[in-house]
């Protein structure tokens, strides 16, 4: 040790111990560290042991192999890489990818600790360069892979981490809107659920609540924890459910009005050049208001609970408008006549009803499944331009619960021309300026689209809802012959 450093010299490899303290004093702490470090075995091996038995149980719980042949395996990250910057994805990196962002979740999320943030890592800033739960999609493009996927406990730090901070959220909805239930803010760190940021993308989106709580009732749907179902995810939707009853208010015809609104993060057609995000009837509000109040209404029926709320929240479901479809044939992003549709934007919440949402299918509403299909052509065709690392991946997601899944891979291999770095961390936006979504630079690292790679890949092979499983519903024309 020299000059605050450690130099090694004559070494070929060198074995570094660490071990961190939280919210503490460091004269306090020191001494158990040190202890803690002079006991520790300091063999390499000794210390992968436990970790790899652990980390193993979960991830091998699934295989993957796309092709059925050892064919890319052998080529190193770049050199896959390299193939994907000249066309198409290859098919071992589509694999080495999926097991990458497995291999994350793993690393990041435990139970007992905290869940995964936008970076995959926090910092002890109250507020963190993106190191922090962004509850429009990011936090919950981490975790989409984790039900199918068979890891399951990798979701327990999400319910925690939001049912420990159900009093800020109350704040929220009482301070900011004078309503009963909660408001999640779209940004939020461990030590406070309260708005941290007054942009009007943060603070004019209600849907946060709504959002998580499909994650709480989606474990419930894959674990059948009906306790769970009873004492955790119920009483969350219910706040969320209270919050709309006051929030909403009633139009002419007598359907709900929402306002202010926003749809994350994008601003009508007609408003780009004042950047006018404040809207009313967002396509979005709704779509997860119907979703809250029909598992309500289904936790009910299997739980007993909250019976006395069931009759209210059927009607709540009646006064929420159809959706509604513009000239080009596509689902409106605004329910209002004051908005045009902006395809300029890498965000698609608009498409909820269809994923992550199970609302409309193909099989339950045909035309309508059609309108939201040329919704999002309309952002992969007009607003290329505008997509990023994680919208490629929300992208391929959509296309596959569509059953496309030649698109949902093209969207992957735009993702891997432009949002990959060369150790395979993704970025928010196109990093290698090839003209998709120069947004910042230089590009920073996200974690979501790592994540969503594979969400995506186990989206093409298998589709699951009460009642349903569908076996390769978006099976791309290349991948003939493979295994699961």
């Amino acid at each position: 040790a020299k000059d605050g450093s450690i130099h090694v010299v004559g070494g070929k490899r060198a074995l570094v111990i660490m071990k961190l303290f939280i919210k503490s004093e460091r004269h306090k702490e020191w001494t158990a560290l040190e202890e803690d470090l002079n006991s520790t075995e300091a063999d390499y091996l000794a210390l992968l042991k436990p970790h790899a038995a652990e980390h193993g149980e979960l991830f091998n719980r699934v295989t993957l192999n796309v092709d059925d042949s050892d064919e890319g395996h052998e080529l190193s990250t770049e050199e896959l890489l390299l193939d994907a910057y000249q066309g198409e994805v290859p098919t071992a990196m589509v694999e080495k990818m999926w097991a990458f962002g497995r291999y994350l979740l793993i690393s990041s999320s435990k139970a007992g600790g905290q869940p995964c943030p936008l970076q995959g890592k926090w910092t002890g800033f109250y507020r963190g360069y993106w190191t922090f739960n962004m509850a429009n999609e990011n936090l919950q493009m981490n975790y989409w892979q984790a039900m199918s996927g068979n890891i399951i406990e990798t979701a327990l730090p999400v319910f925690d981490y939001f049912d420990r901070m159900m009093d800020d959220f109350r704040e929220n909805a009482r301070k900011l809107y004078g309503c009963d239930g909660i408001v999640v803010s779209c940004i939020t760190t461990p030590p406070s659920g309260l708005f941290k940021d007054i942009q009007p993308h943060i603070l004019y989106w209600t849907g946060g609540g709504a959002w998580v709580g499909q994650h709480y009732y989606d474990y419930y749907l894959h674990t059948s924890d009906e306790t769970f179902l009873k004492e955790r995810a119920m009483p969350f939707l219910r706040e969320v459910a209270l919050f709309y009853e006051d929030f909403f208010t009633l139009d002419e015809k007598g359907y709900y009005v929402s306002s202010p609104s926003n749809s994350p993060e994008n601003q009508p057609g007609n408003q780009t050049g004042r950047r006018n995000q404040t809207t009313m009837n967002a396509t979005m509000d709704f779509a997860l208001a119907k979703e809250v109040l029909t598992n309500l209404i289904e936790g009910a029926e299997v739980t007993g609970a909250f019976q006395e709320d069931v009759e209210k929240w059927e009607d709540m479901l009646t006064k929420i408008p159809p959706y509604q479809v513009n000239e080009d044939g596509a689902v409106r992003e605004w329910m209002h006549p004051f908005y045009d549709d902006n395809y300029h934007h890498r965000h698609q919440s608009h498409i909820y009803p269809v994923f992550p949402g199970f609302e409309v299918t193909a099989d339950s509403d045909p035309e309508l499944f059609e309108a939201f299909l040329v919704a999002i052509r309309k952002r992969l065709d007009i607003g290329i331009s505008s997509q990023t690392g994680w919208s490629l991946a929300h992208m391929s997601n959509v296309y596959a619960r569509m059953g496309e899944g030649d698109s949902a891979l093209r969207c992957l291999s735009l993702m891997s021309r432009a949002c990959v770095m060369n150790n395979f961390f993704t970025t928010h936006n196109d990093w290698r300026f090839s003209g998709i979504g120069g947004k910042f630079e230089p590009a920073p690292y996200q974690i979501d689209a790592n994540f969503g790679w594979t969400a995506a890949v186990q989206e093409m092979l298998l589709f699951s809802v009460p009642g349903t499983i569908s076996v390769v519903p978006a099976l791309p024309e290349k991948w003939v012959k493979g295994s699961v």
